[in-house]
């Protein structure tokens, strides 16, 4: 795979216990939209199940999160299957800048006019959530985006995928996708509050970046490389 810096992700432990479980990665296709949202949703509470933290909202937080990668950036998505469907995704953006500008032109007019902007005084998370649509938008920081301009989302159920190299075969798929179209670096964007879930991307390679140009103290990047092309 055409990969400078992913040589980890093919060293795989034997496990344990021996799985009789089969995956299968694919790209992603418009008809998986339902599940990959399912999943964000089950997954956006530091890892956990968030249906209670949206109740009445099964598809906002999949709209915040992964929605505009998937609708503008499909050709850098990739689905795992186990006999039960679809398991877990890798969503990615070859560039972040881009994505974000196509996203303000025509994704976040359409979330705007799907969740109106009417809340006042205490607000609970699918508040700030549908808030986040009216607010003014943040863009990726330069000292990220000049090193690490492409961005990536890995998401999966736990109880499902009880093989770790899981995770690791789907970021494989999207940084050899990524590589194979000029990109050198890869971020994630997290909330500093999702321990669990930046644990889960420094086990696979990432590493948590210093930026000195970030806006939010609530946002944390981490990065990895894809190649030496940016660097040398």
């Amino acid at each position: 795979m055409p990969i400078d810096f992913a040589h980890d992700l093919f060293l795989i432990r034997a496990p344990e216990v021996v799985l009789n479980k089969f995956y299968h990665y694919r790209p992603y296709s418009a008809a998986d939209e339902a599940a990959v949202y399912n999943i964000c949703l089950k997954t956006c509470d530091d890892g956990m199940d968030g249906t209670e933290v949206f109740p009445g909202y099964p598809d906002l937080i999949g709209d915040r999160i992964v929605g505009s990668t998937v609708s503008q950036s499909s050709e850098y998505c990739f689905v795992v299957e186990d006999d039960e469907g679809i398991c877990g995704y890798a969503c990615a953006a070859l560039d972040t800048k881009v994505l974000q500008q196509k996203s303000a032109l025509s994704w976040m007019p359409a979330m705007r006019e799907k969740y109106p902007g009417t809340i006042k005084g205490e607000q609970s998370p699918a508040d700030e959530v549908i808030s986040s649509f009216h607010g003014e938008q943040h863009f990726v920081p330069e000292s990220v985006h000049n090193l690490y301009p492409a961005c990536i989302r890995i998401d999966f159920i736990p109880p499902r995928v009880v093989d770790h190299s899981v995770p690791k075969r789907l970021l494989a798929c999207a940084m050899a996708a990524l590589k194979t179209n000029g990109a050198t670096g890869i971020h994630v964007e997290m909330n500093i509050g999702d321990k669990s879930m930046i644990d889960h991307y420094q086990r696979l390679g990432f590493t948590q970046l210093t930026v000195p140009d970030i806006k939010s103290e609530d946002v944390v990047y981490l990065g990895r490389l894809i190649s030496l092309n940016k660097i040398l």
